[in-house]
């Protein structure tokens, strides 16, 4: 709730100050738009990382399409969103783990017990099909790491649940397009 609304305030007031930090936040936020939406290499790797954190919602899949369809390397394109995705899920999940109150206001508790009763009946691999799967992951990262979930055990499955997706999807879009 906190990190919206510092959100909300700088759209609707700070953005428009004429600040050595507003600049360089506006002149970033400038940068990081144009790259996504010219579909370059670096766009495809901050889509993957703001979309990796779990309270910004992209629809990464979506944009991995696009970018597919703009005419990047399919395997150059996989590996950039992979490491966008790595390095924004332990970030979810440190802040999950170092910052577990404010997680749990961000996140409810319904949700935080509901994936942890899940997990108990799973296991690791039910982290691997929710990866696999378009479903929003990132929360799941961010609620382990309050659990204090192995983090290898952690990247693990979760990298490679995102990697069969978007291999899955590099080959479903070379046989249809």
């Amino acid at each position: 709730v906190f990190i919206v609304f510092l959100m909300i305030y700088y759209l609707a007031f700070l953005r428009t100050l004429d600040t050595p930090i507003t600049n360089v936040i506006n002149s970033f936020a400038l940068h990081v738009g144009s790259q996504i939406k010219t579909g370059t290499l670096l766009g495809a790797l901050y889509s993957a990382f703001f979309g990796g954190l779990f309270f910004i919602v992209i629809y990464m899949e979506a944009v991995f399409m696009a970018l597919l369809r703009g005419g990047q390397s399919p395997v150059l394109l996989m590996l950039l969103y992979v490491f966008g995705i790595f390095i924004s899920y332990n970030l979810d999940y440190f802040i999950g783990r170092r910052l577990a109150n404010i997680s749990k206001s961000l996140i409810s508790p319904k949700k935080f017990y509901k994936v942890k009763g899940f997990l108990n009946r799973h296991g690791p691999w039910a982290i691997f099909v929710f990866n696999l799967l378009p479903l929003p992951s990132q929360i799941l990262s961010t609620i382990l790491g309050v659990f204090k979930y192995n983090r290898l055990r952690f990247n693990v499955f979760f990298m490679s649940g995102q990697i069969l997706k978007y291999v899955l999807i590099i080959v479903a879009y070379i046989f249809i397009f």
